[in-house]
């Protein structure tokens, strides 16, 4: 069982990639907010993921916006958390004044595997709960959640936040 609340992973330069955030088609892809009550209110983008979770690495047609970010990534979570790889990538887009619903995640990948959020585009009014520990996430910074703690993400400001949400498979061989 995860014992901890947050984890700083580390930060990394997002500067070049901010203004592919509004050229994404965020109607095109409805899984995640439609399978799940919780993000009803967030809007997805897939990096490496399928619609149904099932085909892990599947890199999507957004894939090459993101390939030099995630070349500077790989190093740190392999620094931090050892040999491994990247499994799935989401972008997403929790709008100004919307919100996640407390809840926790169920599934094993989503608990064996390590959920590591990087932070590309937010405000101050951004708050992510877990348990009762909030915290403003800063732009550039990657940061574990315990995910099998009851969480939940309030944005009060009027800009949208931006995340990327990836998941890292440990696999401990040299």
């Amino acid at each position: 069982m995860k014992d901890f609340i947050y984890n700083y992973v580390g930060t990394v330069d997002i500067s070049e990639h901010i203004n592919d955030l509004k050229s994404h088609n965020w109607e095109e892809w409805t899984y995640r907010q439609d399978t799940w009550q919780v993000h009803s209110q967030t809007k997805a983008v897939p990096i490496i993921a399928d619609e149904t979770y099932t085909n892990k690495g599947k890199k999507s047609k957004y894939y090459k916006y993101y390939e030099n970010l995630l070349f500077n990534v790989n190093p740190i979570l392999k620094k931090y958390y050892g040999n491994g790889k990247i499994i799935r990538i989401e972008l997403v887009n929790l709008p100004a004044n919307s919100k996640v619903e407390r809840h926790y995640d169920t599934g094993e990948s989503l608990i064996k595997d390590k959920r590591i959020h990087l932070v590309l585009e937010t405000n101050d009014n951004v708050i992510f709960t877990v348990d009762t520990v909030e915290k403003n996430m800063k732009v550039g910074e990657l940061w574990e959640i315990n995910n099998s703690k009851y969480h939940s993400v309030k944005n009060d400001g009027s800009t949208d936040r931006f995340h990327l949400i990836i998941d890292y498979k440990i696999t401990n061989i040299l």
